[in-house]
């Protein structure tokens, strides 16, 4: 899949180290004290996140994975098979699936959990203050939970080389499905034609020998009116009086 080779060469700039991040964020408790309300918590989480240190070095996608505990991307293989039910009988999408049979470690802080908070950032927000507002959100909960933006990003793209190891497993085994089928449908074409050139043959054959055995009977049958009394039902008879 295209997709997972662009996104493991994409730069990810590498959050601040544990201390920096103490010195330059509030607590939580601060965050709550200071904004009542929502927007204004927002706020804060923006302004807090406009007092972060300089960025530190980045790494690739790929280069963060391979730090990470669990495989690397070109370690990961899904046999589709293992794969139970994908698509559940309500018509939902078990993603988790894909995951569980790659057999992907699991991560304080999921990449599906980073979507949701996405989807509550309203859209007009600048992409910087986007992202300023969810690093500032990761790193409060790195306090507790030990989230990173490195553990979500190789937990991102070890679930995008899974998707990628599942598809690519099911379209190899579907093509080598259809190519047998395939061959199977003509085999079975051929003995099906080989059957209707039977059948015509068999027409035929009917057709010409019942021609041949009417023929040979009226033979047959002008014998026995020759020998035969002149009374019906020989042909010689006499036509009956009227």
């Amino acid at each position: 899949m295209g997709l997972l080779r662009k996104a493991a060469g994409l730069f990810v700039e590498m959050g601040p180290d544990q201390a920096e991040e103490q010195r330059s964020m509030p607590s939580d408790r601060d965050l709550l004290v200071k904004s009542p309300s929502t927007d204004a918590l927002w706020a804060e989480l923006e302004k807090a996140g406009q007092t972060e240190p300089a960025p530190r070095p980045a790494k690739t996608v790929e280069q963060i994975v391979k730090d990470a505990p669990g495989p690397n991307l070109d370690q990961i293989n899904v046999a589709s098979q293992e794969v139970a039910e994908l698509i559940q009988p309500d018509g939902t999408v078990k993603f988790a699936a894909i995951y569980e049979a790659a057999r992907l470690p699991a991560v304080p802080f999921t990449s599906e959990q980073i979507m949701e908070m996405f989807a509550g950032l309203p859209a007009e927000l600048p992409i910087a203050t986007r992202r300023q507002m969810i690093k500032v959100s990761i790193n409060a909960m790195g306090r507790s939970i030990g989230a990173t933006p490195e553990n979500i990003v190789a937990d991102a793209s070890r679930k995008l080389a899974a998707l990628s190891a599942y598809t690519d497993h099911l379209g190899a085994t579907t093509n080598e499905y259809v190519g047998l089928s395939q061959q199977k449908i003509a085999l079975l074409e051929a003995q099906i034609a080989e059957t209707r050139k039977s059948i015509e043959t068999a027409q035929s054959k009917l057709t010409k020998e019942t021609e041949l055995c009417t023929a040979e009977a009226h033979k047959l049958d002008e014998v026995l009116e020759f020998f035969s009394l002149d009374v019906a039902p020989s042909s010689y008879a006499p036509p009956a009086a009227t």
